[in-house]
């Protein structure tokens, strides 16, 4: 066969670009952004704010409905209300008609980062969890499950705290500032 068969080798065909008047308003639309440092993305005139988790990463947006599904990586990292309406989709810059499925979310504990302070007591999805005095100054992993939080340094645990409530977590990487010259 030549290399103008349309043999079962190589590559699946692209999706196709949209282009407003071609679609039905109720087609799955996706489109790649980038999120700035500090966790926002452009989606047509709409500044969407996907959260500092994923600040700095390629994302692909993907629009069903009334929901606009974050995936990164190709798994699903978050689910938001859809910032536009079905009709402006179409004339989305590089937006495309989705082609596969939603991937699954993710699976795990949700990793948060802290600096342990002097008096040992470090906060997390508005809970007061004891790392020690020990360890202030540190760089500490916290692992953040549905019925405890784990706090880890350097891959090793040092205290397991029960979860109190379900607060979701707000913020992901651990404030450090410069010292003062």
């Amino acid at each position: 066969m030549g290399s103008g068969s349309r043999g079962g080798a190589g590559p699946p065909p692209a999706t196709a670009a949209v282009r407003p008047g071609q679609v039905d308003p109720g087609t799955v639309i996706e489109a790649d952004r980038n999120v700035n440092q500090f966790g926002i993305a452009l989606l047509g005139k709409e500044r969407v704010k996907i959260g500092y988790e994923l600040a700095n990463r390629r994302v692909t947006l993907r629009l069903d409905g009334q929901l606009m599904h974050v995936i990164h990586d190709g798994v699903l990292a978050k689910t938001l209300p859809s910032p536009i309406d079905a009709a402006q989709r179409a004339g989305l810059r590089g937006a495309k008609v989705a082609s596969g499925e939603l991937p699954a979310p993710a699976v795990g504990a949700i990793r948060v980062e802290r600096k342990v302070p002097a008096d040992g007591v470090i906060m997390v999805a508005r809970q007061r969890l004891r790392a020690s005095r020990t360890y202030a100054g540190e760089l500490v992993t916290v692992h953040v499950e549905d019925t405890y939080f784990r706090i880890t340094l350097n891959d090793a645990d040092l205290v397991v705290h029960p979860r109190k409530n379900q607060h979701p977590v707000t913020r992901f990487r651990a404030k450090t500032h410069a010292p003062k010259l």
